[in-house]
């Protein structure tokens, strides 16, 4: 979503990242380890919107591995999607194939099978 936004709604975008960032630390700082992988995400797609593509990846990175790990299926499906979105912006065919083909994996193990026919059509 980050990368097709025009001027103003990046403005917003932005403004409610770092809200929702915000209370995503805090709930965080409090033990609940159920919202990291989200913290991840968040902070990806507002390193898309900055610019700043090594932070993105490397967000995006923790974000599927942090899903993973805490058993969130559906979340590591969406953090593969949303990098795959940003790799592809970047021209980088190779990764944004790779990421959407996880996605679609992620998806299909959950039991959406209607979104991995929308990611087929993608590819």
């Amino acid at each position: 979503a980050a990368q097709s936004a025009s001027g103003w709604e990046k403005r917003q975008m932005k403004k409610y990242a770092h809200k929702t960032i915000q209370l995503l630390r805090g709930w965080a700082r409090k033990g609940n380890v159920n919202v990291v992988h989200y913290l991840y995400i968040l902070d990806a797609e507002l390193a898309v919107l900055n610019g700043k593509n090594n932070k993105a990846k490397k967000s995006f990175s923790a974000a599927i591995t942090t899903s993973s790990r805490n058993g969130f299926l559906h979340d590591r499906a969406l953090a593969h999607e949303l990098a795959s979105a940003h790799f592809r912006a970047q021209g980088d065919d190779y990764w944004g194939n790779y990421h959407i083909e996880c996605s679609r994996a992620c998806y299909q193990e959950w039991g959406c099978s209607e979104k991995v026919e929308r990611l087929m059509k993608k590819k």
